[in-house]
């Protein structure tokens, strides 16, 4: 790799993930492989394999331990500054789970949690290859500067007439993320091509954040009584249900999450965003909140996701709503199927999305006056750099109907009280899958909302809260 000196510890990264150097003898030793980095983040993979196991017949807490610590260090490393190293001062992991070569592929996320000019914190989780939690490590880690002979005449004047040379500044370090479980959202968007950001709208900025294994959550809760989760699709966030969380939150603890890729919630690149990725996101966004059991509505692809969670999490899912949900492979659109041509990774540089947002608005809602100005200003926030636009872009093409269609007779045998609502005038879903949706679900009633176009909650939010209300609180 080249000279430490002249390159920051993330493009050395970088440089790794593109084969520029081989990787170490102690990860090659343990088929480690590492696939992705951000500021402050690693991930690593590694085989669990028989050739791992202990004299119990389980892997190594070693093993396990190493996989940690990779990630963990490769995440401080990230954030190192040319001339920069570290070393691992302390090491603490929790093994929660014994794990076998059944337990397929492992994976470790390292993150930052606080970085200091001589100290940085890290965390990782390593999970198995469904997704369960196997072990919570932690490390202490010291940075290493090296030191450069000061020179003697560098900011002297050349002249008593002349002024001294100004000393170029330091790059700016990175900045971690606080560590608490839950935290108040900060905007991170810096968009090259306008010259002001796209300020909050009053809603968005009452959210929370907390964090699961796969990344923070950003998410709106209000209210008291039965939980009552609502998923939004695409392109939209929690913004999603603005009018309807009001008249919910009167009867029922409303929880309304951005799902990963989406809103204020990660965006980082090494993150599965299909819809059977969110189920599993979803489940653990409420296992962390507390909430065991909820009524889970969902929208566009995020009716998918309540979909398979009624399949895989039976339990954690009291009654269902579908609104004009995805189904089966009526998905993805064509408008969000193109987005998979690779012409679209340079478009995307600088495209200014607003323009075809605010159509999409458009051509999915019925009611006059509901598109303006706020809501299209809140639907683009989170796209509006390029690291959004391109988080856009991620979440598009991880879109795949065999999601549903794999899981079709799985689906056909969700015995969840289920209310199917669909606007009349969707242009995007046709109203005629709402009974394809019926046939399928054994415990369903089909409501269709006329006048009402696709984005139903924001078009007609009034008969979308009436009906959710009674039919959660009619046995």
């Amino acid at each position: 790799m080249s000279d430490p000196a002249e390159m920051s510890g993330r493009e050395l990264l970088e440089a790794a993930l593109r084969g520029a150097a081989p990787p170490p003898p102690y990860v090659r030793l343990l088929r480690m492989r590492f696939i992705a980095v951000s500021d402050g983040g690693a991930t690593f993979e590694m085989p669990a394999t028989t050739e791992l196991y202990n004299p119990n017949n389980v892997v190594h807490g070693g093993a396990l331990a190493s996989l940690a610590d990779s990630a963990m260090g490769f995440a401080v490393f990230s954030t190192l500054l040319p001339g920069e190293n570290f070393t691992t001062a302390e090491l603490h992991v929790n093994f929660l789970k014994a794990v076998t070569a059944d337990s397929g592929m492992l994976r470790s996320i390292g993150r930052v949690v606080h970085r200091g000019q001589q100290i940085a914190v890290a965390e990782a989780e390593i999970v198995d290859q469904q997704n369960q939690l196997i072990a919570r490590a932690s490390s202490t880690n010291v940075i290493l500067t090296r030191r450069v002979a000061p020179s003697t005449d560098a900011a002297l004047p050349a002249s008593p007439q002349e002024p001294a040379v100004a000393t170029a500044q330091a790059p700016a370090r990175f900045a971690a993320p606080p560590s608490a479980l839950e935290r108040a959202p900060t905007p991170t968007v810096s968009p090259p091509m306008t010259t002001e950001l796209i300020g909050m709208a009053p809603l968005a900025r009452s959210k929370r954040k907390i964090r699961t294994f796969a990344g923070d959550i950003a998410y709106l809760r209000t209210g008291q009584g039965p939980p009552l989760v609502l998923l939004h699709g695409i392109p939209s966030s929690s913004y999603l249900w603005r009018d309807v969380i009001e008249p919910l939150s009167a009867t029922f603890e409303v929880l309304a999450p951005d799902l990963l890729g989406y809103g204020d919630s990660d965006k980082r690149m090494d993150v599965d965003l299909s819809i059977a990725a969110q189920a599993r996101y979803v489940v653990a966004f409420m296992e962390t909140i507390g909430v065991h059991q909820a009524a889970v509505a969902g929208h566009d692809i995020g009716g998918g996701v309540a979909q398979l969670m009624a399949v895989d999490e039976p339990q954690r899912v009291a009654r269902l709503i579908l609104i004009d949900s995805i189904v089966d492979n009526n998905w993805p659109i064509p408008d969000i199927a193109r987005l998979k041509e690779p012409a679209w990774d340079q478009i995307m540089v600088n495209i200014d999305l607003r323009s075809g947002l605010r159509k999409g608005l458009e051509a999915g809602m019925v009611t006059p006056g509901r598109v303006n100005d706020e809501v299209v200003d809140e639907w683009t926030r989170p796209f509006q750099d390029l690291g959004g636009r391109r988080a856009y872009l991620r979440a598009a093409r991880a879109l795949n109907n065999r999601d549903l269609t794999s899981r079709s007779k799985h689906i056909d045998e969700v015995e969840t009280p289920t209310l199917i609502l669909w606007g009349a005038n969707d242009a995007f879903l046709e109203p005629r899958w709402a009974e394809t949706l019926h046939h399928k679900l054994r415990e369903s009633t089909v409501e269709i909302i006329d006048p009402g176009g696709h984005f139903l909650p924001l078009d007609r939010p009034d008969a979308v809260a009436e009906a959710i209300t009674r039919f959660l609180t009619t046995r």
